[in-house]
């Protein structure tokens, strides 16, 4: 039986393949998906996330969720909905996550702007004032790393990191539950400052330990 996050990912996507939506078309916003089908912004997002990792949907920070120019390799590559659809175990996904973060803060430290670091510091913020509220917390955690990846200019980059910021909402809760939230407020803090000071080496240094951290703990619980 399909959820209600998968009936508005599969209408939104025959909306476009019928020509109901083209490409440039504006989507309605989380609220007003929430009251159309009268469900919960957690369910509208999931299945947001997935049209975007698919390049099939556009975000505009600020502006709105768009509908994308057509990419046929997006539904020729057999890799992106095996990633995305496939229930994998938290420690192969965040295996996976530290070959392609630790190049992130390398290439975010060397090309951030000054959007970038106001962006993280924003998301910090945001963290430290939500360290009771699991879903805000779980949020700005998750943009937080797709802010290092807008950083780092490189826009297949910051394709990998939607890809996995949709796979990881459904496990960070248990992350922040296992591991903690103050131990992973402290390595984010480390992880912006060697980006706001251009050092890639310290910046890459700090997003491993924070990777292989999580790793090591989940290894040791067998998840």
């Amino acid at each position: 039986m399909s959820s209600i996050s998968d009936e508005i990912y599969s209408n939104i996507k025959n909306q476009i393949i019928v020509g109901k939506l083209n490409p440039g078309d504006k989507l309605p916003t989380e609220n007003e998906m929430c009251k159309i089908w009268n469900t919960s912004r957690v369910s509208v997002r999931e299945a947001m996330e997935r049209l975007v990792a698919l390049g099939i949907l556009r975000k505009v920070r600020g502006g709105g969720t768009y509908v994308n120019q057509p990419d046929p390799s997006i539904f020729l590559d057999p890799l992106l909905p095996f990633v995305i659809f496939r229930e994998e175990k938290i420690i192969d996904i965040l295996k996976f996550r530290s070959i392609i973060e630790i190049g992130s803060a390398k290439l975010c430290a060397e090309n951030r702007d000054e959007e970038n670091l106001r962006n993280l510091r924003s998301y910090l913020d945001v963290m430290e004032k939500n360290i009771g509220r699991s879903s805000e917390f779980v949020e700005a955690d998750l943009e937080f790393h797709m802010e290092i990846a807008r950083g780092s200019k490189n826009p297949i980059n910051v394709k990998i990191n939607e890809m996995l910021r949709h796979i990881m909402r459904k496990h960070q809760m248990t992350l922040n539950n296992i591991l903690g939230i103050s131990t992973s407020i402290k390595e984010h803090k480390n992880i912006y400052i060697a980006i706001e000071e251009r050092n890639s080496k310290l910046a890459e240094h700090f997003i491993e330990k924070h990777i292989l951290r999580a790793i090591s703990d989940m290894g040791r619980l067998d998840y």
